[in-house]
This record gives C-alpha cells, sequence and structure tokens, in this order.
C-alpha cells in the first residue's frame, strides 16, 4: 500500500474479504487477484506481484482521467 501512495498518490484502502481472497479494486474494476489453484494457494503463492499491480492501477488512472491524474 506504501508503495501504491509513493508512486500514484492513491490513497488504498484494506477490506477484508473470504480467507484467501485477495483483489484490486478501482473503480468497481477488478485490476488484479490472487491467481493459480488450491494447491498453489495452500502454500500462500498465487499474489500478483506489486509492480505489475501498481501499473495496472496506472494504466486503469489513464483511462479513467484523460490527463492521468
Amino acid at each position: 500500500m506504501a508503495l501504491i501512495k509513493e508512486r500514484l498518490n492513491i490513497d488504498a484502502v484494506l477490506t477484508p474479504g473470504k480467507i484467501g481472497q485477495f483483489e484490486v479494486i478501482a473503480d468497481g474494476k477488478r485490476i488484479a487477484e490472487r491467481g493459480g489453484n488450491w494447491l498453489t494457494r495452500s502454500f500462500g503463492a498465487g499474489y500478483p506481484e506489486l509492480e505489475n499491480v501498481v501499473e495496472q492501477l496506472k494504466k486503469h488512472r489513464a483511462e479513467v482521467t484523460p490527463s492521468g491524474r
């Protein structure tokens, strides 16, 4: 969350979900989510790379806001 604030000046909000659930949602659109199958998830894997999440948020913001701010 700190990297999102640092790079994009966005205040991210953490909202509890189901066990093992991880989604990044911006303006109602799913930007990133936990992948993998039941086996990889059981070992704590499948989370998206933070750099990719930041890039997807940046791309989304550019699509939503013409100035990209």
